[in-house]
């Protein structure tokens, strides 16, 4: 099965779980560029006017994949613009799909839902891991903490096993093989 990781970051959390997913399925990956720099005002203006901003990542070449994992993440409880962007190009192109996060909070109702919407499609496997899972009790609940985090390399052991989880859905066939190299 021939595997993709699209992902989009803003602040590199996201990046570092696609890179993470990259190494463990020895697959392609590809970044969700945007023609010029983000800023938290840029984020504020595009979730409150629900902008499509524009990107500059070819999407043609996605029908050449069996799967795609998209890693991207959730601004105000959806999902981030620049991802929602790319779908709307790349619908058309797009196979079997998975959506894994690193945001803050998680339990962002409506999530799966926005992205069968946008998709035309129910993803595979759908995964929030909460960057307040990582924070101290008195830090977890507080969003300058939750989206201020910058994750580290060391911050992915504690998602290990619910990556596991997610790949095994994502990539039934592949279970076998692939997971038992995730170390616990």
């Amino acid at each position: 099965m021939k595997t993709l990781v699209v992902y989009f970051s803003f602040s590199g959390n996201n990046k570092l779980l696609a890179e993470e997913l990259k190494s463990i399925l020895d697959c392609e990956i590809m970044q969700i560029h945007e023609p010029r720099k983000r800023t938290g005002f840029s984020i504020f203006l595009d979730v409150l006017f629900r902008r499509t901003p524009k990107i500059m990542t070819r999407h043609g070449r996605i029908s050449q994949y069996d799967h795609v994992i998209l890693v991207a993440p959730v601004w105000a409880g959806r999902i981030a613009n620049p991802l929602k962007s790319f779908l709307k190009l790349a619908k058309p192109h797009l196979n079997d799909y998975s959506f894994i996060t690193l945001c803050g909070a998680g339990g962002n109702k409506g999530l799966r839902d926005e992205l069968r919407k946008l998709a035309g499609k129910e993803p595979v496997s759908f995964m929030e891991l909460a960057v307040r899972d990582l924070l101290p009790t008195e830090k977890k609940d507080n969003v300058r903490y939750t989206s201020g985090y910058k994750i580290q390399l060391r911050d992915i052991e504690p998602y290990r096993r619910s990556i596991k989880l997610f790949l095994g859905k994502a990539l039934p066939n592949q279970s076998d093989t692939l997971l038992p190299n995730i170390p616990l």
